[in-house]
């Protein structure tokens, strides 16, 4: 977050991903741009999978659930807010934690009911604004 929002390459990234032809006339080679964010988002791929794989079996399917809880973290944290991610995801480790805890059959379902309560109440996520992907 504080890379996106508070350094001078954040300012171009969030530039680039709005509107590529107003930062190239501005002579930003928006292509090494893309370069280097594809290049961290590798990076931090990469680390979670190290980070990941000793708590997870080897098998063909295994980056399902692992992607799966991701894409409930993002909706319910709202489509690009950091803060709303983080908030998500300890949110969804509670919820999950608590279910295995207290009703283990209904674990993985309970941070779908959580994803599907979330989006009845605020359609955008916690931290989305409204209008914001449309």
């Amino acid at each position: 977050w504080l890379f996106i929002e508070k350094t001078r390459y954040g300012l171009i990234i969030r530039a680039g991903s709005r509107d590529p032809e107003i930062v190239r006339v501005l002579g930003i080679d928006v292509g090494r741009v893309w370069l280097l964010v594809f290049g961290i988002g590798t990076a931090i791929a990469g680390l979670s999978g190290v980070l990941a794989a000793p708590t997870r079996a080897v098998n063909p399917e295994m980056g399902i659930t692992v992607l799966a809880e991701s894409f409930v973290v993002t909706v319910v944290g709202g489509m690009g807010s950091l803060p709303g991610a983080v908030v998500a995801g300890l949110l969804v480790g509670v919820v999950f934690s608590m279910t295995s805890l207290l009703a283990p059959a209904y674990a993985e379902l309970s941070i779908f009911v959580l994803m599907a309560l979330v989006l009845l109440v605020r359609p955008q996520g916690l931290f989305g604004k409204a209008g914001l992907m449309g």
